[in-house]
């Protein structure tokens, strides 16, 4: 248990926030500050407005040092408590959900040490914190999508690759897997190349990597499978696939250094599987003499990412669920996709913050399935 001496202690002035008693669904989602705590950050943003704040927390860096959320938790903290400031909203309760990071701390940890830190988070902040599902999240997700793209979602399914897990969902199905950019090149480095994370060189990749990468991923690709089935149409609207991979398939197919079908609104398998034998024996000044060190205006900025070394390795994962899975092709569209609204619609989130004890103390005792549970079985 976090003691609020520690809190003070840390700089944090521990106020109370004025957030409204536990009211009826339809008038308390339209007051709610809803928060999306994603692996590197939390997003706040309420049904009553397009606007969004957010703040940087590197969640996963936290939790790979020791299956725990600690050292975040005074950032997490006071993000809760001013990010609604920012929105311009003072007395409304919140609702937070908490995924990849949390759910790996639930499954690698001490389910026990994380019900009490969330029991503190919500001490400390008022706002009403769950774990939530890997599929409840994808579900999250595609309504987001589909509120926003409107009839330019033409697929019945998108993909969303973040940093600690990808996931495809549609309307009323999906699946996902704690593999997103930053989780997949961790395991990349430790289990492919062998060498610890915090000293990889992920590139040159190397000729064997699709076939390491598909032997590696076997387990994901044949449950991404069972649970989608084959010859699935898929949108792509994360940021390693719209602004980075997409603007390099792009870019190789216009200069007709690869074959394969690349247009504005997608890619496909053919010109993926191109790209990957090009690059996967460079390293990355190589990479970007093929890229003509990102001179041309739609990859310009590229070649400064911060993401530089995982354009290969975030190539090879999407590669390998498009095989699994059949999909031919690949479409895209940039989108801020958040899970904001979901938690906010998510009829669950208000019924567990009226047992909130209850949902902490199955939180304990079945990890991440709580949220999963009839709040009405509480007594």
């Amino acid at each position: 248990m976090i003691s609020l001496t520690a809190l003070c202690t840390a700089g944090i002035l521990v106020l109370s926030f004025a957030f409204a008693p536990p009211m009826a669904y339809a008038e308390a989602s339209q007051c709610r500050v809803g928060f999306d705590v994603g692996s590197s950050g939390i997003r706040a943003g309420t049904s009553s407005s397009d606007q969004t704040a957010k703040v940087k927390i590197d969640y996963l860096k936290d939790v790979w040092a020791d299956n725990r959320i600690d050292e975040t938790l005074l950032p997490t903290v006071e993000a809760l408590r001013t990010l609604p400031k920012s929105l311009h909203v003072h007395t409304c309760g919140g609702v937070a959900g908490g995924y990849s990071a949390w759910r790996y701390a639930l499954e690698r940890g001490d389910p026990a040490y994380i019900a009490s830190t969330i029991k503190e988070i919500h001490r400390q902040s008022g706002v009403f914190f769950f774990v939530i599902p890997q599929d409840i999240e994808g579900s999250y997700g595609y309504r987001a999508a589909q509120r926003l793209l409107g009839d330019r979602l033409a697929t019945p399914l998108v993909m969303d690759i973040g940093g600690g897990s990808i996931q495809f969902a549609a309307e009323d199905r999906g699946w996902g897997t704690a593999l997103g950019q930053r989780a997949w090149r961790k395991r990349f480095c430790e289990t492919i190349k062998n060498v610890p994370v915090s000293t990889c060189s992920t590139n040159p990749v190397g000729a064997s990597a699709l076939g390491l990468s598909r032997e590696n991923l076997a387990l994901e690709a044949s449950s991404a499978r069972t649970a989608l089935g084959k010859e699935i149409t898929v949108t792509a609207v994360s940021t390693p696939v719209v602004k980075a991979m997409h603007p390099i398939l792009k870019y190789l197919s216009e200069q007709k250094i690869i074959s394969g079908q690349v247009n504005e609104k997608g890619f496909d398998r053919v010109a993926l599987t191109n790209a990957i034998q090009l690059l996967s024996e460079r390293d990355e000044a190589g990479i970007f003499q093929i890229l003509n060190n990102c001179q041309d205006i739609g990859i310009r900025s590229l070649c400064n990412s911060e993401f530089a070394s995982n354009f290969v390795t975030d190539m090879l994962l999407v590669m390998v669920f498009m095989e699994a899975l059949e999909i031919n092709r690949m479409e895209v569209i940039e989108a801020e996709i958040t899970n904001i609204t979901g938690i906010l619609e998510d009829e669950r989130a208000n019924q567990w913050s009226e047992r909130y004890d209850c949902y902490l103390q199955l939180l304990e005792k079945h990890g991440v399935e709580a949220f999963r549970i009839q709040p009405t079985q509480c007594q």
